[in-house]
């Protein structure tokens, strides 16, 4: 089974005078960008082992990294049994505190 990767393709930009096709493309692309920014249209995904995913933002944290906050809204999607554990992790924790 081979590992996700994530790419992002952008159309390539050519500003010669023949270019017209590409900066329709270039133009529906931004389009397109800016109606998902807005929220109208659907925001892009991609499923991410979650080995990737903890690291990273473990070191954005204890870097205090200020793009954390641009994403602190941001609502997660994840599997309900990793949820059950997360929230008993959680109620442990509170435990050996008090």
């Amino acid at each position: 089974m081979s590992k996700p990767i994530l790419r992002i393709y952008r159309p390539e930009v050519d500003h010669s005078e023949s270019s017209n096709t590409l900066s329709e493309l270039e133009q529906m692309w931004r389009e397109q960008e800016l109606d998902r920014l807005s929220g109208v249209a659907e925001s892009k995904s991609v499923s991410v082992p979650l080995s990737k995913v903890v690291p990273l933002l473990l070191d954005a944290a204890e870097n205090q990294s200020t793009w954390l906050d641009d994403f602190s809204d941001e609502l997660l999607e994840m599997n309900a049994d990793l949820y059950d554990v997360l929230l008993a992790y959680q109620q442990l924790k509170k435990r050996s505190a008090a």
